[in-house]
């Protein structure tokens, strides 16, 4: 009994310094070290530009690495800024590369000219022949083709938050519909957005049409949130606007989910380009199945 005590005892002692061993190691019992975001020393995030471009940028404590989707590759330190964060190559150097950002949307420029623009944060997951966008803040998320491209609104406030506003609000994300959908046609684009407004104004007015001429409004409930639309119509110089509007008030601010079909006047073009009509009800019903897929995350 004494002897198979000890024998005991030593095994223990064994597993115990073998233990001890391979955590001082790192190789065993050794869990990963996870910072909340926002807080870690790198965080790295996928900004998506106009004509589908992108970067990829990788923030420091007073860098940023960026990795366009050209091929290239810059790593520029901070600057002083009166609005957002600014990143710029030194002076003296062969070129002026700038990199501006302020929540989630960003663009670069070098010397001088804007070569990325409304670039939107977030990312992006494939769904069949679809694409499940989330914005970087996970606030919101939507589905839509994959052969469109989704872009931010630029950078601070706006009145192009939503549509005829007269108050300024922050444009979250566009989502581009190009005249290619329909081809030899007067459809012109199309255009899906996300925007917001906690300006007093908007928010009282948020769920009324502007103008008066706008259609009488109803209720509908998508995944779960009670929204009041109606639609806003827009002529002009031989072009057409139809925007379809969702408004709800969250967290005292307007958010308005939209989009705007854009068309010309048929009557414009001679026999002889064999411009048709073009099919309202079916880009109709695909930027329904946008609105349909919205969620509030």
């Amino acid at each position: 009994m004494k002897k198979t005590a000890l024998l005991i005892i030593l095994f223990s002692l064994l597993v115990i310094a073998a233990l001890v061993y391979g955590i001082s190691r790192g190789n065993i019992f050794q869990q990963p070290t996870i910072t909340p975001s926002g807080t870690s020393s790198q965080n790295t995030v996928t900004y998506f530009c106009t004509n589908g471009k992108n970067i990829t940028a990788t923030f420091a404590s007073s860098t940023v690495s960026l990795a366009l989707s050209d091929g290239r590759s810059f790593m520029l330190p901070q600057v002083m800024s009166g609005s957002g964060i600014r990143y710029e190559e030194q002076q003296g150097t062969s070129s002026d590369i700038t990199f501006s950002n302020e929540g989630d949307n960003a663009f670069l420029t070098e010397n001088n000219q804007t070569t990325y623009d409304n670039c939107l944060a977030g990312t992006t997951a494939s769904y069949g022949t679809s694409t499940i966008f989330t914005d970087e803040g996970k606030t919101f998320s939507f589905v839509y083709p994959s052969n469109f491209t989704v872009v931010g609104g630029g950078v601070g406030y706006t009145q192009s938050w939503a549509q005829q506003a007269t108050t300024s609000g922050l444009l979250l994300a566009v989502l581009n519909v190009p005249q290619s959908f329909e081809p030899k046609t007067n459809f012109a684009d199309a255009a899906f957005s996300v925007g917001t407004s906690p300006d007093p104004q908007a928010v009282s007015y948020c769920l009324t049409p502007s103008q008066g001429n706008g259609s009488k409004p109803t209720q509908v409930t998508i995944n779960g949130v009670l929204y009041t639309t109606f639609t806003i119509s827009d002529a002009g110089a031989g072009n057409f606007y139809t925007t379809t509007t969702y408004r709800v008030v969250r967290n005292s601010q307007c958010y308005a989910i939209e989009y705007t079909i854009h068309s010309t006047n048929i009557g414009n073009y001679p026999p002889s380009l064999g411009i048709s009509q073009f099919d309202q009800q079916k880009i109709q019903n695909v930027l329904d199945g946008i609105v349909q897929s919205f969620k509030f995350l």
